[in-house]
C-alpha cells in the first residue's frame, strides 16, 4: 500500500496579525491538519492569532530575517516528520488556495521542488516594472547557469520534498532574502525535479514588500551565488553551500 505523505504548511511570519486567519481560511481543510508558524520577533499579536487558529507557533532563535525563518520553519517541519513543505507567506500575498495544485506534481513522484509561478498564473500583473524586469533578468542567468527554462525563480511560494531538503545544507545559507536562491540553486545542483503551476499576483495593502536598497543587494547577491554555483560545478573552486551528494 502506498503511504500517504504527511505534507506541512509551514508559514515564515512577522507582524502579520491582520492576515493570518486569511491566509488559514484560504487553505483547504485537509491542509489545516499540520500547519505551523514561525514568528520572526513580531511586535503585534501574531502570535496569539495563529495560536487560536490551532496553528503550530514556533519563535525564531535566530537573528531576524527572511531566510532565517524560513530555516526554522525547515528546522520544525522536518521534526514534525514532513515528507512535503510548503512554503505560505503570512501576508497573503500568495493564494492559499493553490496548494492542492502545489503539491500535486510531487505527490504524484513527478518533481521535488514545485514553484508557484506568477507569470504562468496572469503573467505578474500587478507586479511593479522594476521588480518584474529585476526578476526576469536574474532569472535569466539562473536559467542559463542551470540549465533550465523556469519562469518565475523568485516566488516565495514553494513545496520541496523533505527528503531533499534533509541533503541540502540549508542552514548556511544567507539569513536574509538570498536564502531562497540559495536552495533554488542546491537543489538543483543535488539533482532536483523542479516543475512550475501558475498562481495569480497579488500586491495588498498590508502585503510585505523588499525596498528598493534591499532588492539591489539581492540581485547582488544573487549573480554572486550563480558564480558560486558554476565554479563549484565545473570543479574550478569547490564551496560548502554545495558540498551536496548529487542523486
Amino acid at each position: 500500500m502506498k503511504k500517504k505523505l504527511k505534507v506541512v504548511i509551514a508559514i515564515p511570519a512577522r507582524n502579520s496579525e491582520k492576515t493570518i486567519r486569511q491566509v488559514y481560511d484560504g487553505l483547504n481543510v485537509k491542509f489545516r491538519k499540520h500547519v505551523l508558524l514561525s514568528d520572526d520577533k513580531s511586535t503585534d499579536n501574531t502570535r496569539q492569532a495563529a495560536a487560536k487558529l490551532g496553528i503550530k507557533v514556533f519563535p525564531n532563535p535566530r537573528q531576524p530575517g527572511y531566510g532565517s525563518n524560513v530555516k526554522n520553519c525547515f528546522n520544525m517541519a522536518l521534526k514534525e516528520n514532513a515528507d512535503i513543505v510548503v512554503v505560505l507567506h503570512s501576508d497573503n500575498q500568495y493564494d492559499p488556495k493553490k496548494v492542492p495544485e502545489l503539491v500535486k506534481p510531487i505527490l504524484d513522484g513527478k518533481a521535488d521542488f514545485t514553484i508557484g509561478s506568477r507569470i504562468l498564473g496572469d503573467k505578474a500583473s500587478g507586479m511593479s516594472a522594476f521588480r518584474f524586469s529585476g526578476n526576469r533578468l536574474l532569472g535569466f542567468f539562473e536559467n542559463i547557469a542551470m540549465g533550465t527554462n523556469l519562469t518565475d525563480l523568485h516566488s516565495g511560494m514553494v513545496a520541496i520534498k523533505a527528503e531533499l531538503l534533509r541533503k541540502i545544507p540549508y542552514n548556511i545559507n544567507s539569513d536574509d532574502y538570498g536564502f531562497h536562491t540559495d536552495i533554488v540553486l542546491q537543489s538543483h545542483y543535488s539533482g532536483a525535479r523542479f516543475k512550475e503551476i501558475g498562481i495569480p499576483t497579488r500586491y495588498e495593502d498590508v502585503s510585505t514588500s523588499i525596498s528598493v536598497y534591499k532588492s539591489i543587494i539581492y540581485g547582488f547577491r544573487t549573480m554572486q551565488t550563480v558564480m558560486k554555483y558554476l565554479l563549484h560545478k565545473y570543479g574550478i573552486m569547490k564551496f560548502r553551500e554545495f558540498a551536496i551528494k548529487k542523486r
